[in-house]
């Protein structure tokens, strides 16, 4: 019974210490010159009755300033809406779009992840590189991205950001991944990328191969990106972040409260698995659900522990928002985003409930559906 308060103490400091790291690292100049040689490139989208955007992220494709070769590989999900004839009526006015269907993907696979499959194996090209059906794409976006691949660099994080926020959900929403954001660019730049986004991101083909496609992840529900990155980087891949702003998406708006909590679940059911890839990361994840806990239970605390050992806890929660603020200051300047104190409050008194939940929840993930569909585990 006393060990617990030592234990938890310990996580709040490792979470303290990941702080630091963060900003460290968002410190550190890394050396932004792009390659001038136009690499050949697959963009790969795997789309799942995706009509109502799909016109918006194809003719964002269309409209890309990119002089080198290009395709793009549009992958029908298994839509039950006019995804397919879309797709396909692109395809027939502009041979860069290419139409496939996630059935030609491996049968090991589900979701999104066959579907994925499928495109890489339609593939031409040995870059590879991925959004969302839902993102908005500027139009240097491609040449951002293909531009950081060199024989130094295997694999590239993308940065994915809400742009103009509807209501209080969306303007958590851009604070919270905000604020992932620059602790991926944290760990990419000190060289122990922490996560990826399928929103944005790109790796070289042979990777794929070399970690036998997605099938030793196969039964995580996203998986294609955070645990891609990290089967790529325990065989020494290069990872890089990609701080241009060219290269920026832009996510779907949330609005709704139970589609935002569902999307961050289905997130933070990966991130409990992460004990199987990358120890550090997920004493990373612990720490910071862990902290977030023990702010919620601080009233319950204050009864069952010595006063002392209880201003420790208060220093370093308030070493917690101080350091928070420093992180969300240099990402917001490093990252061109604009500061709002509001929303930093909002997010800060908001995150210690949302972490909670999210956590809890990602044990349930088999109760959760995605596009329709039973997620399975």
């Amino acid at each position: 019974m006393y060990l617990f308060p030592y234990i938890g103490l310990l996580l709040v400091c490792i979470y303290i210490g990941s702080l630091i790291y963060y900003i460290l690292g968002n410190l550190i100049i890394i050396d932004g010159q792009k390659s001038h040689h136009l690499n050949s490139v697959s963009i790969i989208i795997a789309v799942k009755n995706g009509e109502k955007s799909l016109p918006n992220i194809l003719s964002d494709l269309e409209n890309q300033n990119y002089e080198g070769e290009s395709e793009y590989i549009i992958v029908d999900d298994e839509s039950t809406d006019n995804t397919s004839e879309i797709i396909r009526s692109y395809a027939k006015k502009n041979n860069k779009f290419i139409y496939a269907s996630s059935k030609q993907g491996n049968q090991n696979l589900l979701f999104k992840k066959r579907a994925l499959d499928a495109g890489i194996e339609k593939s031409k090209y040995e870059i590879l590189i991925f959004t969302d059906v839902d993102c908005r794409l500027s139009n240097q976006w491609i040449d951002s991205m293909a531009s950081c691949f060199n024989n130094e660099i295997d694999y590239v994080v993308g940065l994915s950001r809400v742009v103009k926020p509807l209501n209080i959900i969306s303007r958590f929403q851009k604070i919270d991944l905000l604020m992932m954001m620059i602790a991926g660019r944290a760990g990419c730049n000190l060289r122990n990328p922490i996560a990826s986004t399928g929103q944005n991101q790109a790796y070289k083909k042979y990777l794929y191969y070399q970690n036998n496609g997605f099938m030793k992840i196969k039964n995580s529900i996203q998986g294609d990106d955070s645990l891609f990155m990290h089967l790529c980087a325990n065989k020494k891949a290069k990872i890089k972040f990609n701080s241009h702003p060219e290269s920026f998406v832009e996510s779907r708006i949330e609005t709704n409260l139970p589609s935002f909590i569902k999307q961050r679940i289905r997130w933070a059911a990966d991130a409990k698995v992460m004990w199987n890839y990358n120890k550090k990361i997920f004493l990373l994840f612990l720490s910071t659900f862990s902290t977030n806990l023990i702010v919620l239970l601080l009233p319950i605390i204050y009864l069952l522990i010595e006063i002392e050992f209880l201003k420790m806890i208060y220093i370093l929660l308030i070493i917690k928002l101080i350091f928070e603020f420093i992180i969300y200051t240099i990402g917001s300047i490093k990252l061109k985003n604009k500061f709002n104190i509001l929303d930093f409050i909002i997010w800060f008194l908001i995150t210690p409930f949302y972490v909670v939940i999210v956590g809890i929840g990602s044990f349930f993930i088999k109760y959760i559906k995605w596009r329709g569909q039973s997620i399975l585990r």
